[in-house]
């Protein structure tokens, strides 16, 4: 037995397609020659209204309610909060420095300078050593030492002596220091012996470091000798 086939519906037939509400029957008491409308007019032209409404039906796409057309309107994002900025520190006032005090008379520093001092080594004090230089002592060593004796002891005078004459070796072979003196002393003694101001601090004091200087080289050669000869 030979199965029949399904008939394949490719398109839309406007004498099938209809729709019942709109051409639904209705049913009125009211007399004949009443016109109602919409129901008369559909009765008296009932195949111009099923073709338009059959060509009406094939076009029409689905209405879509207003509800589904309607976007959702988008969720309002809460305010993100700012971070605090940190509280700035606060820095204590530093204390203002006291003024420092005025020195009294008393406490004030004398005016002291700073003065060069020279010495010369006299030739007898330098042959005088030459026993001490062949047990291999240094000259210049015995030198330094006799200078650091007679630095130490030093005190300016208000007495003025001058430049001692003798016989001496080159100031190279001497001794050279400084050291800070009285400087009030230092100008009352070229008050009095250098009224031009034609002489060097040095020069005013030269002669009582060097007699100073010897007299301590003289005490260090003898010591040297005792205990090297």
């Amino acid at each position: 037995m030979v199965r029949r086939k399904k008939p394949k519906i490719t398109g839309a037939d406007p004498n099938y397609s209809h729709t019942f509400e709109r051409f639904r029957a209705v049913e009125s008491d009211m007399p004949p020659d009443v016109k109602i409308p919409g129901v008369n007019e559909q009765s008296a032209n009932p195949s111009k209204d099923a073709t338009t409404t059959n060509e009406e039906a094939a076009v029409v796409e689905p209405k879509v309610s207003a509800a589904e057309t309607k976007t959702p309107a988008p969720k309002a994002k809460k305010p993100v909060a700012k971070p605090k900025a940190p509280k700035a520190k606060k820095i204590a006032a530093r204390p203002k420095p006291k003024p420092a005090e005025e020195p009294n008379a008393s406490n004030s520093p004398r005016d002291d300078r700073q003065i060069t001092l020279d010495a010369a080594v006299r030739i007898d004090q330098a042959h005088a050593m030459q026993p001490l230089i062949e047990k291999g002592l240094q000259q210049r060593d015995i030198v330094m030492l006799a200078g650091r004796r007679a630095t130490e002891k030093f005190v300016l005078s208000p007495t003025f002596v001058p430049k001692p004459d003798a016989d001496r070796l080159p100031m190279q072979d001497g001794y050279h220091t400084s050291k800070r003196l009285d400087g009030a002393i230092l100008d009352a003694m070229r008050d009095e012996h250098d009224p031009l101001r034609v002489r060097s601090d040095p020069a005013m004091v030269r002669g009582q470091f060097e007699t100073l200087f010897w007299e301590m080289l003289d005490d260090v050669i003898a010591e040297l000798i005792k205990k090297y000869t």
